[in-house]
């Protein structure tokens, strides 16, 4: 039992089982549902990630962490071991403690800093600014969660990528949600890019997708 923990602590799990071909199915999901705002993609990831990070989560921060990135983990992923030594091993992303600076934010709807507060580029350099990679796993059906911090509304999508206009139910929305994105589109080109990731699935909403509750 003991060489076992020790094992499991020493060697994380392994990443993509074809890191080449895995790597390139997630990072084209991720591709089209930036080109696609509000639409749903599929997700691979691999088989045995983390728990707290998932299988979705990890497909990301497989395709899109390296060396020459930071991240930050909010939540239950910033205390959790398992995830750090992972993404360390995997990666190789510099975590940081404070997510003002980081290129990525990973994190669940409870832990979701200000957008106003990341990284959001300039005019000269709005690819400088943050991607919030946001959990969504368990948020499918709004019924269950009542909790105040939590609501599940709706809002009418326009902009690049959707065709006329597009319906995006948000039960993952904390509060304030609908005014912190409105004030994000209206410092375009600057502002925050939004990935939501579900365990299997994944959806993006850039700086560039106007919302309006409906």
């Amino acid at each position: 039992m003991t060489s076992a923990r020790v094992t499991t602590a020493a060697f994380p799990a392994p990443g993509f089982a074809d890191p080449a071909r895995d790597a390139q199915r997630a990072f084209r999901a991720v591709l089209n549902a930036t080109a696609n705002p509000t639409t749903v993609f599929p997700l691979a990831g691999p088989d045995e990630p983390p728990a707290a990070l998932g299988r979705g989560l990890a497909a990301v921060a497989l395709t899109l962490l390296d060396e020459d990135c930071s991240v930050w983990l909010g939540g239950t992923l910033a205390d959790d071991t398992e995830v750090t030594a992972w993404l360390a091993f995997h990666t190789g992303a510099r975590r940081l403690d404070a997510p003002g600076a980081a290129d990525f934010v990973i994190t669940g709807p409870d832990a979701l800093p200000p957008l106003s507060s990341l990284a959001l580029g300039t005019d000269e350099a709005p690819h400088q600014s943050a991607t919030v990679v946001l959990d969504t796993r368990g948020f499918a059906d709004p019924a269950p969660f009542t909790a105040p911090r939590f609501t599940a509304p709706r809002f009418t999508a326009r902009g690049p990528g959707i065709d006329g206009t597009a319906t995006l139910t948000a039960p993952w929305a904390p509060a304030g949600f609908a005014d912190a994105w409105l004030a994000n589109t209206q410092i375009f080109p600057r502002g925050v890019d939004l990935l939501l990731v579900d365990a299997d699935s994944i959806t993006a909403l850039p700086r560039t997708t106007h919302l309006t509750a409906s």
